[in-house]
């Protein structure tokens, strides 16, 4: 995710590189992770600068 910082990724991309299995199309584990992740990096995680919701897109990191 980092990696790819300023970049939307959708949460298929993300499943991507952060499984190495199947999954099924209404997967929510990227939305909980980005959720812990947030809670521990951002200073506010209900209005987060660092990791951020493009609305319909994905998120982006940056």
């Amino acid at each position: 995710f980092a990696g790819n910082r300023g970049r939307i990724l959708n949460r298929d991309q993300l499943l991507e590189q952060a499984h190495d299995r199947d999954w099924d199309p209404y997967d929510r584990s990227i939305d909980l992770r980005i959720s812990r992740l947030r809670k521990k990096i951002e200073r506010n995680p209900r209005k987060p600068e660092i990791i951020r919701t493009v609305r319909g897109l994905g998120y982006i990191f940056g």
